[in-house]
């Protein structure tokens, strides 16, 4: 039996939000989150991986966000159920981690100048594929950069001199800047 990408999509939410469930039991202290999150943490694992064997083709930003998510998965069973050796997990999830932001900086900035940005009509984006790549980076580290640092703020996790502090301040200026840059391309010249 064959799967579409839709029923896979849909599958890979419902997996997301019983793992959300499973969170919000485990924090009020309800009954049965363990079977909630390994039921929704498992379904993420299944359907993503489905997901990522559905598309065609493939680059090194698919493979590495393949390995943070399966790194985080184990990472995150083993911090809530409070299991021996998670330090190890905890040190490959953040080598995951640095290997996304490297191959997504890799693939944004080095964009092919010539590929067609049926997506983009702005002739002035299109006649600009610097300042393209620049905007696109600027969305990625004011993504990666909230939302990473509030994971690493929740779970107090540091790397080296990177916290959760550090990540948002870099993801809410990113942001900012972006907001700034997008605000001043619009204005009548």
């Amino acid at each position: 039996m064959i799967i579409s990408k839709q029923q896979t999509r849909l599958c890979l939410r419902l997996s997301i939000a019983v793992a959300i469930l499973g969170i919000l039991f485990k924090i009020m202290h309800w009954p049965y989150p363990g079977v909630l999150l390994l039921t929704g943490t498992l379904g993420i694992a299944i359907f993503y991986s489905l997901r990522f064997s559905q598309k065609h083709p493939k680059t090194l930003l698919d493979y590495s966000k393949l390995f943070l998510l399966i790194a985080f998965l184990f990472h995150y069973k083993f911090k809530v159920f409070h299991l021996a050796y998670g330090y190890i997990f905890t040190t490959i999830m953040q080598v995951a981690f640095v290997l996304l932001i490297s191959a997504h900086i890799r693939e944004v900035w080095f964009l092919d100048t010539d590929a067609d940005t049926d997506e983009i009509d702005s002739p002035s984006v299109k006649s600009k594929p610097r300042q393209r790549a620049l905007s696109y980076l600027l969305y990625s580290l004011a993504g990666i950069g909230i939302f990473m640092g509030y994971f690493f703020k929740i779970l107090r996790w540091e790397f080296g001199f990177i916290n959760g502090n550090v990540l948002l301040t870099i993801g809410l200026l990113a942001a900012a800047i972006t907001v700034l840059l997008g605000a001043s391309s619009k204005e009548p010249q």
